[in-house]
């Protein structure tokens, strides 16, 4: 928060930004920045996968892929009498009713059920993984190693090296070799991996048996036509027109940028600077904490075909197809719900004393959790004596993943701002006006933390302070240089811009869907809570579930993935609703996976 005298202060940037962004989505006009998407994404695919996958060997030409048998031998815990093999080591296996021998290659085997084989270890790199394989030749023929496989597998190579940082490790578990080791990268002669194949085509090769694997597409190339940032001058949709355009950086592009019509300036705080600000003591309040996006969730970010980029995909499709299917296209904008509800309570924001326990384990007006706060230490036990609530310590979380505040704009505080305009033709200016005038139930978001409920603010156009001139009348006022610039009725123009785009917007495909949504979203939902989807832990008799102090906020996407035999399970591969749709179909809270 700034203060300028004692009262809030919001820099025009800011407001600027925010009609921006609600512009660009109500015109359906081009991304202003749509930046660092040009890689596709990485996923992890599911353990039923391993059904398709078969051990092979490039062949020592480099041309084509041998198919081995894979033989598990049992390698965790650790407690084999004699030590294991290395990766690639020549070993020789037998496989028995009691399972399956194996000696290294010192200690040669004849004899009936002994084969010749090479270990291929890849560590303990999953939960409940007790086995390595030994691959041992095959007899089917082999195939040919092609340059769509090779690059497939580079590209995946290329993920690990730039983005190992970002791929989550699983704690005590180790590391996959190929995302330490860049021998392990390589695909030689003589390498052996997994081949996806299905439908007898081998589609990739991959390092390990359960793999990440990369989406058919990166973002960039999922932006539906004409909504891609403009290349050039000549491309430039309603909100470049309006608010102004620079080129790609390094795009060589000329002219490279243009000069937006809309002026934001005399911001001022109207109201009382003792009753504008809310403070609080000591090292502040503890915010909760707010990841980045996790675009790999394919479910929430695409849609079920490219022609209709505003449905999303049908529940329950397997993982695979959500990321390889060629008919994607991004969903459409991110906008951030108001908190209908929320914003409605007159104790969701004020603070109980500390001697009632947590903030964030209390119910406020029966549905809602402060949703804002990050919880208080994890305690020893889980869940409280009645199981209602977890059970959390007197001690605040503190650390990098979350920031703490010393004071906050406090509700109903108001502001003030001017808009000039120039030059915008009657629609592209209608549509301005349109977002200005949505009435008392709609709400712009504005600045930070937007997910957590902060930045809903409604926004109206005081008529007796507007001036609206034509262009026509400037021409008459410009003609007779000791003339006056003729009057004009704010309201008629204001409402004969609003009719113009409306008129033309009805015109235009998907515009009813994109209102239906945009409405949907800056009215909030008045039977719901606004938060990121939620877990149940074993046992809890919440009616709805609080907030995690451990986070684990991956606990719902897990679940959500849940299998049942081969195909997804009844009522899970749930896709992010549209704004717009019908009650009953918001995201369940399902009961945590049991490890």
């Amino acid at each position: 928060m700034l203060l300028r005298d004692g009262r809030p202060h919001l820099p025009a940037t800011a407001l600027k930004g925010m009609l921006r962004a609600a512009y660009e989505a109500i015109t359906n006009s081009r991304f202003g920045v749509f930046n660092g998407h040009d890689d596709p994404l990485g996923w992890r695919r599911v353990a039923d996968d391993a059904r398709h996958m078969y051990p092979v060997r490039v062949s020592a030409d480099g041309k084509s892929l041998e198919f081995w048998e894979a033989v598990k031998f049992p390698s965790y815990p650790k407690a084999a009498t004699i030590p294991p093999p290395e990766h690639g080591e020549r070993v020789w296996v037998k496989t028995t009713k009691e399972g399956t021998e194996f000696r290294l290659d010192s200690e040669i085997r004849t004899g009936k059920g002994w084969e010749e084989g090479f270990a291929f270890i890849t560590g303990q790199n999953a939960e409940k993984k007790h086995d390595e394989r030994v691959f041992v030749r095959g007899r089917s023929k082999p195939a040919p190693l092609t340059d769509e496989l090779r690059e497939r597998w580079e590209a995946l190579m290329d993920h690990y090296r730039r983005h190992e940082q970002d791929i989550e490790s699983g704690g005590e578990l180790e590391i996959s070799p190929h995302r330490k080791s860049e021998e392990r990268r390589k695909l030689t002669p003589e390498t052996f991996c997994w081949a996806y194949k299905k439908n007898g085509r081998i589609e990739a090769l991959y390092p390990v048996m359960i793999p990440r694997d990369l989406a058919i597409a990166s973002p960039a190339e999922l932006v539906p036509p004409k909504v891609e940032p403009a290349a050039s001058y000549r491309d430039l949709s309603p909100a470049d027109r309006v608010f102004g355009w620079v080129a790609q950086e390094g795009s060589g592009t000329r002219p490279a940028a243009y000069r937006g019509r809309v002026r934001v300036n005399n911001i001022t705080c109207v109201t009382a600077a003792e009753k504008a600000v809310e403070r609080f003591s000591g090292k502040g309040l503890p915010l909760a904490i707010l990841a980045q996006p996790k675009p790999t969730q394919s479910r929430f970010y695409l849609s079920e075909s490219a022609a209709e980029p505003n449905r999303p995909i049908k529940d329950g499709i397997p993982k695979n197809d959500v990321h390889r299917d060629p008919d994607r296209a991004l969903r459409g904008r991110k906008i951030y719900w108001h908190h209908r509800r929320a914003a409605a309570s007159a104790s969701y924001w004020t603070q109980p004393s500390a001697s009632k326990g947590d903030p964030t384990q209390q119910p406020v007006d029966n549905d809602l959790y402060r949703e804002y706060r990050r919880p208080n230490a994890v305690a020893d036990e889980r869940l409280t004596d009645d199981r209602t609530a977890f059970q959390t310590t007197g001690e605040p979380q503190r650390d990098k993943q979350n920031r703490s505040v010393r004071g906050w704009i406090a509700r109903d505080t108001e502001f003030t701002f001017s808009i000039g305009v120039r030059d915008i033709p009657e629609v592209e200016l209608g549509a301005l006006l349109w977002l200005l005038t949505l009435g008392d139930d709609h709400h712009h978001r504005l600045g930070l933390g937007k997910p957590l409920g902060f930045g809903s603010v409604h926004l109206s156009l005081d008529l007796k302070e507007t001036e609206l001139h034509t262009g026509a009348q400037w021409s008459e006022y410009y003609r007779d240089l000791m003339g006056e610039l003729p009057g004009s009725s704010a309201e008629a123009t204001v409402t004969t811009c609003i009719q113009a785009f409306v008129q033309e917007a009805s015109n235009q495909p998907g515009f009813a869907a994109i209102e239906s949504a945009f409405r949907a979203a800056a009215r909030g939902k008045h039977d719901l809570p606004v938060h990121y989807p939620r877990a149940r832990p074993k046992g809890m008799r919440a009616r709805r579930t609080p907030p995690n102090p451990a986070g684990e906020s991956y606990a719902w996407f897990t679940a959500n993935e849940k299998l049942q035999g081969r195909d997804v399970a009844p009522g899970r591969g749930r896709s992010l609703p549209s704004a717009d749709a019908s009650r009953g179909s918001e995201l369940v809270v399902y009961d945590e996976e049991q490890p």
